[in-house]
């Protein structure tokens, strides 16, 4: 189907407002949006609901090209557990759905970050020496992990079911768990849109001179074909197109925060 296409656009916005309900349904503590994907998302949520609640919206590095971006995953979700969810919460997340891999490594760095800060903070009550094989030792951690949920909205690009494509297996696996909510789309329009991602990845040279992408927003610049798109979409829901702008600018410019600074530099 053709992204620029209106009625395929209308359809992607009607599922957005599918979208936006389950956000409110779920009522997490913190949205996680990985870049650069969902950072459209947002935007069109922020269209659909006058009152969205941007306060709650972090925005991490999570694209395959990112340098040790399983590291970086790890180390932010790790600072946004400390800062939302220090004895328990919710966290949810909103993410494209092409092979399930995205969202998948995604979920594995936030459950590794969610057993880090469960044994750090086990330590600090039982003692840097603590033994994890005792059972209150052991039950004082689990709840703790417990206590910190994540699931992910799935944006799932249906074309692959109407080609018979299969998943990532781990993506089938959380589906049926109740990790995965999926959300069909006929297209992703937003996906592989380099012109709607505003922020670009500082380049370094290792010591082989080859460039890498490391988790820090160097080049910020809204182009006017992704400004076009978001009037689009508040005209479709025949809202004020000369009212909608981009959310979360600084946000997304000092998402770099949320990695370990050994992490932001080779």
């Amino acid at each position: 189907m053709d992204p620029k296409n209106e009625k395929t656009i209308e359809s992607f916005i009607r599922s957005f407002e599918k979208v936006n309900d389950l956000i409110r349904e779920e009522k997490p503590d913190c949205l996680v949006a990985p870049m650069f994907g969902a950072v459209p998302f947002i935007d069109i949520l922020n269209i659909i609901d006058d009152e969205f609640p941007n306060d709650f919206v972090e925005y991490v590095p999570a694209s395959n090209k990112v340098y040790k971006v399983r590291d970086v995953l790890r180390g932010a979700f790790l600072n946004l557990i400390k800062a939302y969810a220090p004895n328990g919460g919710s966290f949810l997340s909103i993410d494209e759905v092409v092979s399930g891999n995205s969202l998948t490594r995604v979920y594995k760095q936030f459950n590794a970050a969610r057993m880090d800060y469960a044994n750090k903070k086990t330590k600090e009550i039982f003692g840097n020496e603590t033994d994890f094989t005792k059972e209150n030792v052991r039950k004082f951690r689990d709840e703790l992990v417990d206590s910190i949920s994540y699931k992910s909205i799935g944006i799932v690009d249906s074309k692959l079911e109407r080609l018979n494509k299969v998943k990532h297996e781990t993506y089938l696996d959380l589906l049926k768990e109740g990790v995965v909510l999926p959300v069909k789309v006929y297209c992703i329009v937003t996906m592989d849109r380099m012109d709607f991602f505003p922020a670009k990845y500082k380049i370094a040279y290792n010591d082989q001179d080859q460039a890498v992408f490391l988790p820090v927003v160097s080049d910020f610049q809204i182009s006017p074909v992704y400004v076009d798109f978001l009037a689009q979409v508040a005209g479709i829901l025949g809202k004020d197109p000369q009212s909608v702008t981009m959310r979360n600018m600084v946000k997304i410019r000092n998402s770099y925060h949320l990695v370990p600074e050994d992490l932001r530099k080779l």
